[in-house]
């Protein structure tokens, strides 16, 4: 599976940040936190943000049009029918679409051509644009990950204001020698 660079396509992939472990809930009521995660927020990469006319802290919308699902499958218990071929041959896999708006953050942390986004943060997840297909013996999603337009909506409140969001990059090299 690989992205279409002419179409605008980017991988797309989720996870935690350390600052709002689990789902935000506890994050949300402390003021602190509260500033430094604000919103659903989308890294990406300067290189990639340059030729989308995107800075840091303009609201973005990220969409995609080729999300798998899984329907139904896992009721039998014989080889490769848990495969993802043999879910698509039977019909337990079917294309869907997603989209979530979040404030852009531009930094080097990511790998050009890969956005990155907190899994589920807020009222608007970043979940809705990744692959929903099980692993058979967990129940889990095999991978976080997904493909990803992405364009500039409008600049956020966010932008001028380092009181309300701060950009300083979430990776720590540690002291400066």
């Amino acid at each position: 599976m690989k992205p279409q660079e002419d179409q605008g396509e980017f991988w797309f992939t989720v996870g935690r940040v350390n600052e709002t472990w689990q789902s935000g809930v506890d994050t949300l009521r402390k003021p602190y936190l509260k500033a430094r995660w604000p919103d659903t927020f989308m890294e990406v990469h300067p290189q990639d943000a340059e030729p989308l006319g995107i800075e840091s802290g303009d609201y973005v919308r990220l969409w995609s049009d080729d999300i798998l699902i899984q329907t139904g499958g896992f009721q039998h218990i014989e080889p490769g029918s848990f495969s993802f071929t043999r879910l698509m041959d039977d019909g337990h896999i079917r294309v869907g679409s997603g989209e979530v708006e979040a404030i852009a953050i531009i930094t080097d942390a990511v790998k050009p051509r890969l956005l990155f986004a907190n899994f589920l943060y807020g009222t608007r997840t970043a979940n809705s644009l990744i692959h929903r297909v099980p692993d058979p013996v967990t129940n889990r999603y095999r991978f976080k990950i997904g493909k990803a337009k992405v364009e500039r909506l409008r600049e956020s409140p966010y932008r001028k204001d380092i009181l309300l969001l701060t950009f300083k990059s979430r990776t720590y090299a540690g002291p400066e020698k």
